[in-house]
């Protein structure tokens, strides 16, 4: 990146973090050591998610059929620091329980009409993987919807009851109570 594409890059999360900042009182001042202390938090919110969506595109990446290679010098590291950081069978595994449910493995094609027919079920999306989801059983019928952040489709709307579950890059996963 250069420069240019920095400091862009640092006034589009500027604002993402003043807009998530939007709850606190407004006689705040804006040089004021509350805001401050919010913007730490809230920055810190949004390195935690960016983490996990650059592990999440590597993920797929790898799985795509790049290698580490090539994907170490996209992050201007070597292909065994790009291994050893990102390779997913590191990662500890998720285990079923009578509240957790693991959905998979199951292919893209399939993954949304498995995921609906548990949401039937009770069980709601909380995390997804590739090849696998985790839902967890609640007392409600789920309904859930697939977005690629690479499409042109508008994000499913939070008036029609639609609300964020999970992402798994490139996709976005939204959930709904049956009947909303």
């Amino acid at each position: 990146m250069s420069l240019a594409s920095d400091a862009a890059l640092s006034v589009q999360l500027s604002k993402l973090a003043a807009a998530m900042g939007a709850a606190l009182p407004a006689e705040e001042s804006d040089q004021s050591p509350e805001i401050f202390l919010h913007s730490v938090a809230t920055f810190g919110d949004i390195a935690r998610v960016s983490a996990l969506l650059q592990a999440q595109a590597v993920s797929a990446a790898q799985e795509s059929g790049l290698s580490w290679a090539k994907i170490g010098n996209a992050l201007g590291i070597s292909r065994q620091a790009a291994q050893q950081r990102f390779d997913s069978r590191r990662a500890d595994a998720i285990q079923e329980s009578p509240a957790i449910r693991i959905v998979g493995p199951v292919s893209r094609d399939k993954e949304i009409e498995q995921i609906n027919a548990a949401g039937k079920q009770n069980w709601k999306l909380i995390k997804s993987l590739h090849g696998e989801h985790v839902l967890e059983l609640d007392n409600n019928n789920w309904q859930v919807k697939r977005v690629s952040i690479f499409s042109l489709r508008p994000l499913p709307s939070a008036s029609e009851g639609w609300v964020p579950a999970s992402t798994r890059f490139p996709d976005c996963f939204y959930v709904r109570k049956l009947g909303s």
